[in-house]
């Protein structure tokens, strides 16, 4: 009995260590996804020379990418496309990655497992995954870097204060989410956001350069995309779910102290997110009239620039 006492108890002991050694690699990578995030920045010189090739290209067409941009026109034309070419490359990159690591949870398609499920996990109780891990570490980069490019780089707009408000809103979601343990949730919202943004980036380019028929097909998926996910799904399943399916699921007994506290400022900013969506609906919508009046041809973003370019540089 004693030996098989000992013999058990190196087992306990070494499965405790590969559990630590796990943890710890784990936590190591997600670090350095984190920090990949980041420090990727500083390749940014040689991405705006790239985009500004591409843009220069499209723009004024082949063989005349060394020609002279300088007039302001010109030169606010270069700026914006390759402002739109960024995004459309995080947008993208941002919405396969988050539908790679949720299409196949069950959470994706029922939003009461958010809350408890698969088998005995019940928030905060669930475990969250290295590869969603990654889709909030790769969100959080993006917002943040936002918010200073907001500030001192990209084209100041007449929604400076909506878009400032929506990218310091979503980095506390992210922030906050994780530190909530509402990992779930957040990620089907950055999921339906980020699809929508795709469709207007490339609208946005297509019209920079020209692409008229292009500008027009994008803008129309642009609107659907944005009602469907944005102003029907998002607060008719998602805030319906943080809002009222979550006290129907969960023991409000267990969470006495903390949960009140959780529930009321992560629904507030999720609500702020919906003012957000129905303020720039607005625009939205005035450019959607402007394009049937113009029998299908797309104006000009109604959102009028604020600031002299040269208070704006790259």
């Amino acid at each position: 009995m004693g030996c098989e006492d000992r013999r058990s108890e190196e087992e306990n002991v070494a499965k405790n260590m590969n559990n630590n050694e796990e943890k710890e690699e784990e936590n190591g990578v997600t670090t350095d996804k984190f920090m990949f995030v980041f420090m990727d920045t500083s390749n940014q010189s040689e991405v705006n020379y790239i985009l500004q090739k591409v843009a220069k290209r499209l723009i004024f067409g082949k063989g005349n990418e060394t020609a002279d941009f300088q007039t302001d026109e010109k030169r606010k034309k270069i700026k914006k496309f390759k402002e739109s070419a960024w995004k459309c490359v995080y947008f993208l990159s941002a919405e396969i990655l988050a539908l790679y690591v949720t299409y196949d949870e069950p959470w994706f398609s029922n939003t009461r497992n958010f809350w408890v499920g698969p088998g005995n996990q019940v928030w905060p109780d669930q475990k969250i995954k290295l590869k969603l891990k990654a889709v909030y570490m790769y969100a959080a980069g993006f917002y943040s870097y936002s918010i200073f490019a907001l500030m001192f780089w990209e084209t100041r707009r007449s929604d400076f204060g909506v878009s400032m408000g929506h990218h310091v809103a979503t980095v506390i979601l992210i922030v906050l989410s994780y530190i909530f343990r509402f990992a779930r949730v957040g990620s089907v919202v950055l999921a339906i956001h980020d699809a929508s943004d795709v469709f207007l980036e490339i609208g946005k380019m297509s019209k920079y350069s020209g692409a008229e028929t292009m500008a027009s097909f994008a803008f129309i998926l642009f609107v659907l995309s944005w009602i469907i996910l944005r102003l029907i799904y998002f607060p008719f399943w998602i805030l319906w779910s943080t809002s009222y399916e979550v006290l129907l699921t969960l023991d409000k007994e267990k969470h006495q102290k903390e949960g009140p506290i959780y529930y009321y400022v992560f629904n507030s900013l999720l609500y702020c997110l919906l003012v957000l969506h129905i303020y720039w609906w607005v625009l939205i919508f005035r450019m959607l009239v402007k394009q049937i009046q113009g029998r299908g041809k797309l104006s000009e973003d109604v959102r009028s620039d604020s600031e002299s370019e040269d208070e704006h540089e790259d």
